[in-house]
């Protein structure tokens, strides 16, 4: 089975618990969401997975995805691909680039952050996705998530804390398996959990049926899944830079 596929099915298991009211909005214009990074953003289809589950609720995203292994923004903004796209109308730009825990790191994504704002035109919106640490290094999450921040106030954007998310749940008395063997880029469960904290941020909180990080799980749903709702709810709560969906259709 390959990852996608899997990560579909969890998808499809995830939505058969969650007590989320579905909508039935499909037919308004989708809004268009490029996603720009690397492996983090690739691996398990995370776009696909985030169009998935809007359109569960009743938003239609169209995703793309410009994503190259071990590119950081620079790599991108050093290439043709990236420039010609940023020429197109969206609805949302998601930035992602390494956790971006060191000085230099942030420095470098903030400085990307800001260039990749200058070369876009109309109302188009930024988001940056907080990428998690190696599991080796935890406890530079903290470090990461600043990093994402302080590159969303620079350009006025915001921040889909998806690190935060992780911390949360790995903070868990049962915490999920969210890595992969190789300690670094997500499984499927840590793929499904990124996207579940996005959700609230790109298409607002009403619609993706969020709930209060007190809640208890709903009867039936399965420990794991609950700790996975809990956790992005708390993160996407918690951040100051939160995003606030909607954009307007493209």
């Amino acid at each position: 089975m390959t990852h996608r596929r899997a990560a579909r099915l969890y998808v499809l298991a995830l939505l058969c618990f969650l007590a989320l009211s579905f909508g039935t909005a499909l037919a308004s214009p989708p809004v268009r969401v490029l996603f720009v990074g690397n492996s983090h953003t690739a691996t398990n289809g995370l776009p696909q997975v985030v169009e998935t589950l809007a359109a569960r609720q009743g938003v239609r995203l169209e995703v793309e995805i410009i994503a190259e292994p071990g590119y950081s923004l620079g790599d991108h903004l050093a290439g043709r691909e990236l420039r010609a796209a940023l020429q197109e109308d969206w609805g949302w730009i998601v930035l992602q680039q390494g956790p971006s825990s060191l000085l230099e790191s942030r420095e470098d994504l903030i400085a990307s952050t800001r260039s990749v704002a200058a070369l876009l035109q109309g109302p188009t919106r930024i988001a940056l996705l907080s990428v998690w640490p190696h599991r080796g290094h935890r406890e530079t999450s903290l470090a990461a998530e600043e990093s994402y921040r302080q590159a969303a106030r620079a350009i006025g954007g915001c921040v889909l804390p998806a690190a935060t998310a992780w911390r949360h749940a790995l903070a868990a008395d049962a915490p999920p398996r969210l890595y992969q063997r190789d300690q670094l880029h997500a499984s499927e469960v840590g793929t499904v959990l990124a996207a579940l904290t996005m959700l609230p941020g790109l298409i607002g909180e009403d619609a993706a049926g969020l709930a209060s990080p007190d809640d208890a799980p709903p009867a039936g749903m399965d420990e794991e899944l609950h700790t996975l709702h809990q956790a992005a709810a708390r993160a996407h709560r918690e951040e100051p830079e939160r995003c606030s969906g909607m954009a307007e259709p493209t």
